[in-house]
């Protein structure tokens, strides 16, 4: 039974998803700042973090920019698993404003991650459940696991509200 370190991506920079008016999925191209570049070096130096076997992460930038910077200090190889991905706040991918993101947020965090109108369309606690926990059951056999995520995926998983950046959470599958 693995024991798994969710780490949270480093401080991300949206300088430039920003400048460019990206939407949706143009979030996620953002890379660290230098802050969240120190942050994740300084995280590699916990010494629960020394005897891992493997790192998996999220595909987002933010998320791989954090385990290549940990693969490097770790001196071990990262997969990119594509269900690690953050929250779904629109299954449509059809939203232009990130207020109404920061809107359905607050309704999944008010209703324990459930719909309560026909017309929401975000992903739903147990649909995050199901989907990373399907991952991290094929690194069950692992002793140590990295798991380079996002803050609403540790927070479905752990219950630890909005972990800092380039934070380690510990989470037990068998929970």
């Amino acid at each position: 039974m693995a024991q798994f370190l969710l780490i949270r991506h480093g401080e991300p920079d949206y300088t430039e998803i920003d400048k460019r008016k990206y939407k949706g999925f143009g979030n996620d191209l953002a890379p660290l700042t230098e802050k969240g570049i120190e942050q994740v070096i300084a995280t590699s130096k916990d010494p629960i973090i020394s005897d891992v076997d493997l790192i998996i992460t999220s595909p987002y930038t933010r998320t791989m920019h954090t385990a290549s910077i940990l693969s490097k200090e770790l001196n071990i190889d990262f997969k990119v698993e594509l269900d690690l991905m953050e929250w779904i706040p629109d299954k449509t991918y059809s939203y232009d404003d990130y207020a109404e993101v920061v809107k359905w947020r607050e309704l999944f965090d008010s209703n324990d991650g459930k719909h309560i109108s026909s017309s929401d369309n975000w992903e739903e606690r147990d649909e995050i459940l199901t989907r990373v926990q399907k991952v991290l059951k094929k690194y069950d056999h692992y002793s140590k696991v990295i798991v380079v995520t996002h803050g609403m995926i540790i927070t479905t998983l752990t219950g630890v509200y909005k972990p800092h950046c380039a934070q380690i959470v510990k989470y037990d599958l068998k929970k």
